[in-house]
């Protein structure tokens, strides 16, 4: 089946001979028509470059799923930390409530005063604000 040539407007162009030359280069070795099709493509891409609003033609559906696979196997690194740190607490705090023979209202208040220290936190924890003291400020 034959290609239909869709009719375009026509307006002359000037550049240097170099580029004309490189234009020519280019087109012969991406397979393209004509050199009319190299300069079309060009400036679309161009175009989507400098307006950065479809970055499918930056961002190839390969390099999208290379990064989303890095972006999963990070998050799954992560979560297995976050377990295998989440089983280390929780049996460090089974150790520290039998050692300390601690009531479960004892705990509750733990638990809820710990909760509240995180809160103040916010996502940030420096150790030199503590108070070891274990009263409240």
């Amino acid at each position: 089946m034959a290609k239909q040539k869709q009719s375009m407007p026509s307006n002359g162009v000037r550049m240097p001979a170099e580029m004309w030359a490189k234009c020519d280069e280019m087109t012969a070795k991406l397979g393209l028509e004509s050199r009319n099709e190299y300069i079309r493509n060009a400036i679309e891409f161009y175009t989507e470059w400098n307006e950065m609003s479809h970055t499918q033609k930056f961002l190839t559906p390969a390099l999208e799923s290379v990064i989303g696979a890095k972006v999963r196997d990070s998050e799954n690194r992560i979560a297995r930390a976050l377990y295998k740190m989440a089983v280390q607490q929780n049996a460090l705090t089974h150790v520290l409530a039998t050692a300390y023979n601690w009531t479960p209202d004892e705990l509750e208040k733990l638990y809820d005063t710990a909760e509240d220290d995180a809160r103040g936190w916010n996502g940030t924890l420096d150790l030199r604000d503590f108070n070891y003291d274990g009263e409240d400020d």
